[in-house]
């Protein structure tokens, strides 16, 4: 109950500031939405929602076969040197060459998870902005003065609420949008 006290102050603090500053005849219509929601229920977040999961899970099934071929290939080196098919020193030769792929996959796989960040960052984002015109349409027919994420509101009137009407408008007007893939923007190395 705390936590929601404190995410619902600065809410109710704009709107009792609006409240305050508005001249009397003017009217602030509080408007809420809860874009998670909207995420869950309209077609593009779902699609969207899909694609990162498909994009994950091939992220994690090449790092599995990667690390499945090194393991499979260490037991063949174990095998060869308890044979002696190998000796010592191209055993711990080619235990080296392993380690450095092994440490080249671990470098693969950390670049990859920022790849993954980078692309749920993107994809929220283009979500957001496609749904930001029909969040104004709404504003415009409600005659909304402000628009608030419903998480941020401790009590609402059912009929402030336009998430359902939002979830509607979105369906109708984009249900897909593509997510993409990209590599992180290279890191600058100091010198």
């Amino acid at each position: 109950m705390k936590r929601l006290f404190k995410l619902s102050l600065p809410a109710l603090l704009a709107m009792i500031t609006l409240g305050l500053s508005a001249p009397a005849s003017a009217q602030t219509t509080v408007l809420v939405v809860d874009t998670q929601q909207v995420w869950a229920e309209t077609e593009l977040g779902q699609d969207i929602a899909r694609q990162l999961q498909e994009l994950a899970e091939g992220l994690q099934a090449r790092i599995a076969q990667g690390g499945e071929e090194l393991q499979g290939e260490l037991e063949d080196l174990q095998r060869q040197r308890d044979e002696f098919i190998i000796t010592d020193e191209v055993f711990e030769q080619r235990i080296r060459e392993l380690q450095q792929r092994d440490q080249a996959l671990q470098a693969g796989i950390e670049v990859s998870g920022q790849a993954m960040q980078l692309a749920q960052r993107r994809a929220q984002n283009a979500f957001f902005q496609a749904i930001l015109e029909d969040l104004s349409t709404v504003m415009e027919e409600r005659s909304g003065t402000v628009l608030l994420e419903r998480s941020n509101t401790l009590l609402v009137a059912n009929e402030n609420d336009i998430s359902d009407h939002v979830v509607t408008m979105v369906n109708a007007r984009i249900t897909s949008l593509e997510v993409e893939l990209l590599p992180p923007p290279p890191t600058e190395t100091p010198e």
